[in-house]
């Protein structure tokens, strides 16, 4: 009986063992006054659960939009980003890079265990010659993406979350608040968002109207005397 006991608490502890982030960093990231902590393995697929920034965005029609984002943060398989427009249509940035998740729900494990320093930001950009799953795919656990491995650019990466890349914004209108969101959807390692770097980098154009011309003036007030001779005429036709 002592024997079978023992082989089941063998077995219980591998299980949870199995199901479990290795231990290889904790690191506290350093105060910042100018950060935004992200709430840590809270992340559940819900932009509640997630830490956001609001930008405003200028007057005009979309035409071209990227991202910078400085965060202090271990294990950056952790990390899911997202951008949210007005009108709440939402693009997923990068989805916990190096795990293949198969729900956007923050459940599983466990991702890259690369880091991410604010001290480093990161950039997101279609056509970005790196893909937000392979971040961090060249270091060590304990390494410094765009420190460490000189990849800084990346191009969105939904995985299975909302969106495609930045193309689903253009032509929107841009007037209103935008958001960039954070979720951890591991526990133990934590990070935050300096939001004085962090930025929503929104082009947009005014659609303008052509404005006539003098020859253009005088070519509808031509038109119009052509028109109301007309009419006349067929009045004087049919009496």
């Amino acid at each position: 009986m002592k024997k079978l006991l023992t082989v089941l608490l063998a077995f219980m502890a591998f299980q949870v063992m199995a199901e479990s982030k290795p231990s290889l960093d904790f690191t506290a990231p350093p105060f910042n006054p100018n950060a935004i902590p992200i709430p840590d393995d809270a992340y559940d697929g819900t932009l509640a659960s997630m830490a956001c920034i609001p930008f405003s965005g200028p007057n005009g029609v979309v035409t071209d939009m990227s991202a910078t984002l400085a965060i202090d943060h271990t294990w950056i398989g952790d990390l899911v980003i997202k951008v949210v427009a007005p009108d709440n249509t939402v693009l997923t940035l990068m989805n916990r890079p190096g795990f293949a998740e198969v729900v956007d729900d923050g459940t599983g494990c466990c991702g890259d265990s690369s880091d991410l320093s604010v001290a480093a930001p990161i950039n997101f950009a279609n056509g970005a010659p790196t893909s937000a799953e392979d971040m961090g795919s060249t270091i060590t656990g304990t390494q410094v993406v765009c420190t460490d491995d000189g990849l800084c650019d990346y191009a969105p990466a939904p995985g299975v979350g909302p969106g495609t890349d930045f193309s689903d914004f253009i032509g929107m209108d841009a007037a209103g608040t935008w958001q960039i969101c954070v979720g951890d959807a591991g526990g133990g390692d934590t990070g935050q968002i300096d939001e004085t770097v962090t930025a929503l980098n929104i082009t947009a154009v005014i659609p303008t109207i052509p404005s006539l011309t003098s020859m253009g003036l005088l070519l509808m007030a031509l038109a119009m005397v052509v028109l109301a001779g007309y009419s006349r005429r067929r009045l004087m036709t049919r009496h």
